[in-house]
């Protein structure tokens, strides 16, 4: 308190704010008791200390409390602009919390899956426009052929989005409280994206070819795609990811096959059609897809 008490271990300036307010052992405040019998340096510092302390007391006693009317008024207007900022604020929030989640998954998905889906889908291009020019070919063959790949290479890119199989980030992944459905929703959205954009750009260089429309060219691969991606990703979740992949395949194999050329074989089997896009198909894709985001947070979560 005074800049005369000297700090060193014959005084006990230091301990005399405790000493005050009761705060010391009994062996201690007998020690400070008997040191102030002798030390005219701690008996001053102690009498600084306690004018402070009734000081204090008496400016605290002597100031009027605010009506208790006023104080609910002034909590009221309090809660009322924190309702209000977090109502102002609230979507904007939101929105930049989803965009970091969106932006976070594209480094956690599996690099080769990019790669892959573009040298494929180039492969499958080139060997379309090489069939559409080929004299014994017919120009339809061709377009089907592109679409067959577009479908199982896009829908194939579905089945390598989330587990801890296929995903180096998985353990991190489900660490984080962060929702895993709007996870798995961004990745989704991510994956189906890049391929339904390169779907785009063959069918817009095949339709420049081959003089058919860009529209009537994507409408035979936009339903399907979603309605396999979907059925691809709720399948490697429930079972594996290979097993979604053989499926996918399946399912495009006998899109291949014509209801006449069955029939000659005498096979009791009706072809699924899924060409072209169709809202039916396209309803069904989203439940496919909604069923597969309820079932992620059922996965062990590593949060609580």
């Amino acid at each position: 308190m005074t800049a005369q008490t000297p700090r060193d271990r014959e005084h006990k300036a230091d301990l005399l704010p405790a000493y005050i307010n009761g705060q010391l052992d009994a062996s201690v405040a007998r020690e400070v008791r008997e040191h102030l019998l002798a030390c005219a340096s701690c008996q001053l510092e102690l009498a600084s200390w306690e004018a402070l302390k009734d000081t204090a007391i008496e400016a605290y006693t002597s100031t009027p409390l605010p009506s208790p009317y006023l104080m609910n008024r002034v909590w009221a207007k309090i809660a009322d602009e924190e309702a209000q900022a977090v109502h102002s604020w609230s979507l904007a929030r939101l929105l930049k919390q989803g965009w970091l989640v969106f932006r976070a998954q594209f480094p956690l998905i599996h690099k080769s899956l990019w790669v892959a889906s573009t040298l494929v889908c180039l492969f499958g291009l080139v060997l379309t426009l090489a069939m559409a020019h080929h004299p014994l070919a017919q120009k339809h063959w061709a377009g089907n052929l592109l679409v067959l790949f577009i479908v199982v290479v896009g829908a194939s890119g579905s089945a390598f989005i989330y587990g801890s199989a296929v995903d180096p980030g998985f353990e991190l992944s489900i660490a984080t409280p962060t929702s895993m459905r709007f996870v798995m929703i961004c990745r989704m959205a991510i994956v189906l994206g890049f391929n339904m954009l390169l779907g785009v750009v063959a069918s817009a260089f095949f339709a420049a070819v081959s003089g058919n429309g860009l529209w009537d060219m994507v409408q035979l691969w936009l339903g399907p795609l979603f309605f396999l991606s979907s059925l691809c990703l709720a399948i490697s979740l429930f079972i594996s990811s290979a097993f979604a992949l053989i499926c996918v395949a399946l399912v495009e194999v006998l899109q291949g096959f014509s209801a006449t050329f069955i029939s000659r074989f005498g096979l009791p089997v009706s072809v699924l059609d899924l060409n072209p896009t169709s809202p039916i198909l396209l309803v069904c894709a989203l439940l496919l897809l909604l069923g597969a985001v309820f079932f992620v947070p059922r996965q062990t979560r590593l949060v609580s």
